[in-house]
């Protein structure tokens, strides 16, 4: 018989060969994982709208390259509430899943800086770093001063600062004892043990545990009352109020894991110092652009004051828009009020609610514009820092309204700008001295629109003020005087009947 080779003893050569076909055939390319990236903004001076600016600016740039983290290194003396608020909101709205923030105090994160770091998600702080006074004080010609005590304004704002810093340090995780101890010196702070747990006890958390007879084991008191929290790196570690330190923005990135990340470092441009400039003049720009809205009401057609207060106006919103503090919202509000209360000028004059229905648009559009996007009432300190911004736009409306006042008496002795103000000679104001009768005739010397010149047929060498009722007046038609406003003698007009259009000059008809 033959011999019988087994199936198993056949395959194995197949098997083999097949082994090394495979491993000569190429396989896919391994691809390497792309490297982690970083965005950096470095926020190294007095808070400000720049600040905002570019702290948003790196968010928008994070998200864009699908960064890992935001770093914010921070070495500021702080600025004022409303940035601060603004500044953690930005930051503590971020979604951890989407993008890390991490605050990285490499100098100094004092007053409002200290609630900027603590809106992080995390938080790193140099050795020699430090932390907290956010007492919040008054800044005067004589350089920084205590808010007065008077009517209860030192206690109100430092009550409003106290639950900001309670409410960011709870989200985040960290003790509100020891926020609101940055805040207030009348915050005594104690670390305790109770059942074998530490806890941060205020002052009177402890006298009220001491009464009920609780067992508590003080460790150590970490605020005495009269001084405000202030920490070194180290010990905002021990309190956790810090997650670690780090002394160099290297040593920073290993400690969060991503020491190959590509980093992209953002600085403040010119563009956002010109937004500081502009948020600063934001008041004189108001007030500049309702006296040159005044000087455009008092010339007639549309010239360079009309221009110039549109300007101001544009500088103001846009430098709002450009550093996120206003949103299209608030710019359609705003221009829809100025198209209000142009269509109560030159269309509809004399319907006096439109106007003001205009003007109500602007000042609401304003002061959202001034508190930003998303702020709301909902809080004290919102609906505070809605009332400083009230006190801004009326100081603003006050300067405008004062300067109008000063034009008033000043344009028309301007050989300049004479023009732009019609006011009577001394004799003419002595002819012209008793009442100009209703259903007195003239003739437009120019257009009215609604405001302009005329003349009145019983004084054609004096030209008068007017202002046209109705439908605006071409120059050269004829008017009829209808009523004498009370405000500087102006004359209020409408177009005369064809009945009346002939002069009853007999010089002027001849």
């Amino acid at each position: 018989m033959g011999r019988r080779v087994s199936t198993r003893a056949a395959a194995l050569p197949l098997a083999c060969l097949l082994g090394l076909t495979v491993a000569a055939t190429p396989g896919p390319a391994v691809q390497s994982p792309a490297a982690p990236r970083v965005t950096h903004v470095a926020v190294d001076r007095e808070l400000d709208v720049a600040t905002l600016a570019l702290v948003q600016r790196g968010l928008r740039q994070a998200r864009s390259d699908g960064s890992s983290a935001l770093v914010v290194e921070i070495d500021t003396p702080g600025g004022s509430m409303e940035l601060m608020s603004q500044l953690a909101g930005l930051l503590g709205a971020q979604d951890p899943a989407e993008l890390s923030t991490v605050a990285w105090v490499s100098g100094q994160a004092t007053s409002a800086g200290s609630l900027v770091a603590l809106a992080c998600e995390r938080v790193f702080v140099s050795p020699t770093g430090t932390m907290g006074s956010a007492m919040p004080v008054g800044v005067g010609p004589g350089g920084i001063a205590a808010l007065p005590e008077q009517g209860g304004v030192r206690e109100k704002v430092t009550s409003l600062a106290r639950a900001e810093f309670r409410a960011v340090a709870a989200e985040r995780g960290r003790s509100p004892r020891l926020a609101e101890a940055m805040v207030d010196p009348l915050i005594e702070v104690r670390l305790v043990r109770r059942d074998g747990e530490t806890h941060f006890l205020s002052g009177e958390e402890w006298d009220d545990a001491f009464e009920r007879g609780d067992e508590l084991e003080l460790v150590r008191t970490v605020s005495g009352r009269g001084r405000l929290l202030n920490v070194t790196g180290p010990e905002a570690v021990e309190l956790g109020l810090a997650d670690g330190t780090a002394a160099s923005l290297p040593e920073l990135l290993a400690r969060l894991g991503l020491a190959d990340a590509s980093l992209a470092r953002l600085e403040r441009s010119a563009s956002e110092e010109t937004l500081a400039l502009l948020e600063k003049a934001t008041p004189l720009l108001i007030a500049i652009g309702l006296m040159l809205g005044y000087a455009e009401l008092k010339a007639p057609g549309f010239a360079l004051p009309g221009i110039l207060a549109l300007v101001c106006f544009a500088l103001v919103l846009v430098g709002k828009y450009l550093t996120g503090l206003a949103d299209v919202p608030h710019l359609v509000l705003v221009c829809v009020g100025f198209a209000l209360i142009a269509l109560e000028l030159f269309v509809l004059p004399g319907t006096v609610w439109v106007g003001l229905a205009g003007a109500a648009c602007v000042a609401v559009g304003l002061l959202l514009v001034e508190l930003g996007p998303g702020s709301g009432f909902g809080t004290p300190l919102t609906r505070d820092l809605a009332l400083a911004a009230a006190r801004r736009l009326a100081l603003a409306g006050v300067l405008g309204a004062a300067g109008i006042l000063a034009l008033s008496r000043v344009l028309p002795r301007t050989p300049l700008l004479r023009r732009l103000v019609v006011t009577p000679t001394a004799a003419a104001a002595a002819e012209l001295a008793p009442p100009v009768l209703a259903g007195s005739l003239g003739r437009a010397l120019t257009v009215l629109h609604p405001v302009g010149k005329i003349a009145l047929d019983a004084d054609p060498a004096h030209p008068r003020e007017a202002r046209a009722e109705g439908e605006l007046i071409d120059g050269g038609v004829r008017v009829r005087v209808v009523a004498a406003d009370e405000l500087g003698g102006r004359l209020v007009v409408e177009a005369a009947d064809s009945d009346d259009a002939q002069p009853r000059n007999p010089e002027e008809a001849g």
